[in-house]
């Protein structure tokens, strides 16, 4: 089985977790790179660039300006407007792209893959002027943050 075919097995329970929650969602395989470097750009300071550290989340943990944790990032995520969303991952080049406009709300719980490709998940609005992560460390975010320079509705 090709790398790219094992990888939709290992998505299947989480994109039939987001199906059943009223959730559109259309797979897109090789557009991970693409995402994580939109995502550093729009997240991530100039500074922070040069050293990131293997896990993107532990650089907006580490204290970023306005990143909301835990059931904070929840009811932040809760609230934003994401009529559409893209998920993406960090070691999976796969992508989600989802259309949230008839979707039931979203839990944690529901988006958690255990397999370690698929283990840390950003959310993303199509413009990335939000971002919502789940590290693959139960004990650490969710976090929630909003496009650098900009004023979240927090």
């Amino acid at each position: 089985m090709d790398r790219i075919r094992e990888g939709g097995l290992q998505m299947n329970p989480l994109i039939e977790r987001l199906t059943a929650k009223g959730v559109e969602v259309t797979e897109v395989e090789d557009r991970g790179e693409e995402a994580r470097q939109t995502w550093v750009a729009h997240f991530i300071r100039p500074e922070q660039r040069t050293r990131l550290s293997p896990y993107l989340w532990e650089d907006i943990g580490a204290g970023a300006d306005g990143c909301l944790v835990g059931t904070a990032a929840e009811h932040a995520f809760e609230r934003a407007g994401k009529w559409k969303a893209m998920l993406f991952f960090q070691h999976s080049n796969d992508v989600l792209e989802l259309d949230l406009t008839k979707a039931q709300p979203l839990a944690r719980k529901e988006l958690i893959v255990e397999t370690m490709d698929y283990a840390d998940i950003y959310i993303v609005d199509p413009a990335y002027t939000w971002t919502y992560v789940i590290p693959h460390e139960a004990d650490w975010g969710p976090y929630f943050l909003t496009k650098l320079g900009t004023k979240g509705d927090h």
